[in-house]
């Protein structure tokens, strides 16, 4: 129980420091006012209710009672939450699972994901003009050779899945696998008509 408050002091102080830097938070907040949303990893299970109100978000481990909107989440499907219209395709593919109102799980997600923190203003505060532009310079740089580097090894990681070890079906595979399951339902359907006229 201490260990489950540490960590809902600490993820609440987290989000309340980032929301302070963020212009646009307040309004995101005030769309959610009194609006309490559970959140929980499916790989943990352990839940965390999330508490808006314009001031902040309060982060508890427990909370009696029924909150406005349930959230079931796989770990790695955190990320594509940033993308609301993938929030769809979560659902069906069962990464995730929502009681309560979709509008609300976008809202949510927007608060959490889409903050609009001028970094470069807020660090110049501290080491000045010039080095703050320097340091936002080469992070930004260096995300975009990451990003670059990241999607080029997904690629080749693909490429010798689908094509060297041939563990996973490549597109074309894929695509004439399709055809054919396509014809043979042509052709089961066909075969049912048959046998319905005698």
């Amino acid at each position: 129980m201490p260990l489950d408050n540490l960590v809902c002091g600490l993820l609440e102080t987290g989000v309340n420091k980032l929301h302070q830097l963020d212009s646009s938070a307040k309004q995101k907040r005030k769309a959610l006012d009194g609006t309490i949303i559970g959140v929980s990893l499916k790989e943990i299970n352990k839940p965390l209710y999330f508490v808006i109100s314009n001031q902040q978000i309060d982060l508890l481990s427990q909370f009696e009672g029924q909150p406005d909107c349930f959230i079931r989440v796989n770990f790695l499907a955190l990320i594509e939450l940033q993308d609301n219209h993938q929030l769809t395709n979560l659902i069906k593919s069962g990464q995730l699972e929502v009681d309560g109102d979709i509008k609300t799980v976008q809202k949510f997600a927007q608060l959490l994901t889409e903050m609009d923190i001028d970094w470069e203003e807020h660090l110049s505060k501290k080491v000045g003009d010039l080095l703050a532009h320097k340091i936002v310079y080469h992070a930004k740089q260096c995300k975009k050779t990451f990003t670059k580097q990241s999607d080029k090894a997904h690629k080749q990681l693909t490429e010798i899945i689908t094509e060297e070890l041939k563990v996973a079906p490549g597109p074309l595979e894929v695509a004439y696998f399709c055809d054919q399951v396509s014809d043979i339902e042509k052709q089961v359907a066909a075969l049912e008509k048959q046998l319905a006229r005698y």
